[in-house]
């Protein structure tokens, strides 16, 4: 699983790189965040980098100047290592890599797994001269884990790098981030973002593709998990069902077990962020009658029905309870998918 992450894209800059390996030379501070918006590859450049370090140790024997040549992760000098094959397999035995394995809702790291955590950082080095652990991510840390984190930090060894990710780095505790080199992976612009998903989805309809646009805020893993997951006809099915729903909320079977589902975690994020962008697009509507550029033929339908039964004030309302309602649903481990199907309807005035 490590092997294959590694293998595939980050995007961050090459400035942003090149103040990471800086750092990491300097030896003053060896916790480093990475933080910024999922779907980046935070994860997939973090992985690269410890793997690279633990490999190239092996021959240069200690971390200076000219560690990072040219400011790459170069490894075609690094395939004949024992660290290389060990990092693979997830057997090195300097490298510890924490997170959440199961990928449930409202489940967090288990404070067992933090403790060894810990005291992986107590144990001897065995090959690489170094010991580098990783936290994916920290937001799957509760707030007692997160303070034995805080101690390690204060304790880890000189010859030791953690890495921590974060997907929401203003929620950081403070006492934590005062003690690491922070480092904000920003979401790419509209220029390279567009570049993105035109070189990569050519096949994709001019529709789709201004969707996936609108959605995905400038993040190519959100992108490729919007398409992987077929969103699109997804929401063109949902719109139908909303648009053709008189008395009664209709929706069609395979919706409902979709939203339904156990793994339905993704899902239920994006069309959280749908439900928000119809609600903006359609207080934009009926503040100038016009339609936003990005709006979809289908959501014209809906926002027209909207708009026939609702003024702004009272869609403005619904939208903060909507939101409410959903960060409870999340605060006391509610089924999203009900808040999600209650919103439809009574954004659609079923």
């Amino acid at each position: 699983m490590i092997n294959s992450q590694i293998n595939q894209k980050y995007f961050l800059s090459q400035k942003l790189q090149k103040e990471i390996f800086a750092i990491i030379c300097t030896k003053k501070i060896n916790t480093i965040i990475i933080g910024g918006p999922k779907g980046l590859g935070k994860r997939n450049f973090v992985l690269k980098l410890a793997k690279f370090v633990l490999c190239n140790l092996e021959i240069k024997k200690e971390i200076n100047s000219d560690f990072f040549e040219d400011n790459k992760l170069d490894f075609d000098q690094l395939k004949t290592t024992k660290s290389f094959y060990l990092f693979d397999n997830n057997s090195h035995p300097d490298f510890f890599y924490l997170n959440d394995e199961e990928k449930k809702i409202g489940k967090t790291i288990p404070i067992e797994n933090v403790r060894k955590f810990k005291n992986f950082f107590n144990k001897t080095d065995s090959i690489s001269r170094i010991k580098i652990g990783i936290i994916d991510t920290i937001e799957d840390l509760s707030l007692n884990s997160q303070n034995l984190l805080l101690k390690t930090i204060e304790e880890l060894p000189e010859s030791s790098y953690l890495f921590i990710i974060s997907n929401n780095p203003g929620n950081l505790l403070e006492t934590i981030k005062s003690r690491c080199a922070f480092f904000y992976v920003n979401s790419l612009c509209k220029s390279d973002f567009n570049k993105f998903i035109c070189d990569e989805y050519k096949d994709k309809s001019e529709e789709e593709l201004q969707f996936i646009n609108n959605i995905s805020f400038g993040s190519p893993g959100m992108a490729e998990n919007i398409i992987k997951n077929n969103i699109f006809v997804f929401y063109k099915n949902l719109l139908d069902d909303l648009i053709n729903s008189n008395g009664h909320l209709n929706l069609r079977e395979n919706i409902v077990e979709a939203l339904n589902a156990k793994d339905n975690i993704f899902l239920i994020n994006v069309m959280d962020l749908v439900i928000n962008d119809l609600i903006q697009k359609t207080i934009f509507y009926i503040e100038h009658q016009n339609y936003i550029d990005y709006t979809l033929d289908k959501e014209k339908e809906l926002i027209q029905k909207i708009s026939n039964n609702n003024n702004t004030k009272q869609i403005v309302d619904l939208h903060s309870q909507i939101n409410k309602n959903m960060h409870l649903a999340h605060v006391v481990n509610l089924n999203k998918s009900d808040v999600l199907i209650a919103s439809l309807k009574e954004l659609s005035g079923i």
